[in-house]
C-alpha cells in the first residue's frame, strides 16, 4: 500500500513537471520567428451596444479603430437576422475599406461580429469575434434592453 502511494506521488511529479526549456528558448510560448505586421492588423472595438426586445435584436453599433481608421462608427438597424447585412463601417469616410457583419454567436453572447478591412481590391484581413458586454433594462418598455461593452476589446484581423 506505501509502495503504490509513494509510486502515485512520483508519477504525479512527473506529469506536473515543467516542459524542459532550453538555453536560447526560455519561454516555448514565445520562440519562433515573430509574425509578419503586413499580415495581420490590431483592431479595437469602443463603445459597442446591442439593443434587444422581445422581438429580438434591433439594432448593433460601435466604433473601430485600426490601421486606417480612429473611432468610425459601424452601425447595423434595423437588425433583420443573422447575418447581417453587410455594413461599411464610417459614413464620414466610406473609403476606409472597414465592414462588419453580425453573426451568430459561438458562445453566451446574443451576437458575434465579423470585421474586415480591404487592403486591395479583392484582398483583406478579417477576424470574428464576441464583444464582452453587460445587458440592463432600458428604453421604452420593461422588454427593452440595452447590452453595453463592458471591457477593452482588441479583434486580431488576418489575412
Amino acid at each position: 500500500m506505501q509502495f503504490l502511494t509513494i509510486a502515485s506521488l512520483f508519477a504525479a511529479a512527473a506529469i506536473a513537471a515543467p516542459a524542459p526549456q532550453t538555453s536560447d528558448c526560455p519561454n516555448p510560448a514565445h520562440c519562433g520567428t515573430p509574425s509578419d505586421p503586413s499580415k495581420y492588423e490590431n483592431v479595437d472595438i469602443t463603445d459597442y451596444t446591442l439593443r434587444k426586445n422581445d422581438s429580438g435584436i434591433q439594432s448593433i453599433s460601435f466604433k473601430l479603430s485600426g490601421q486606417n481608421a480612429t473611432d468610425i462608427l459601424c452601425e447595423v438597424s434595423p437588425f433583420t437576422g443573422f447575418p447581417s447585412k453587410t455594413v461599411t463601417c464610417g459614413s464620414t469616410d466610406p473609403d476606409s475599406g472597414y465592414r462588419f457583419i453580425a453573426i451568430e454567436p459561438k458562445g453566451e453572447g446574443d451576437a458575434d461580429i465579423a470585421v474586415y478591412h480591404q487592403t486591395a481590391p479583392f484582398a483583406g484581413k478579417w477576424a470574428e469575434g464576441s464583444v464582452p458586454a453587460y445587458c440592463h433594462a432600458g428604453g421604452l418598455s420593461p422588454d427593452d434592453f440595452i447590452c453595453t461593452q463592458v471591457n477593452a476589446y482588441t479583434i486580431v484581423l488576418h489575412q
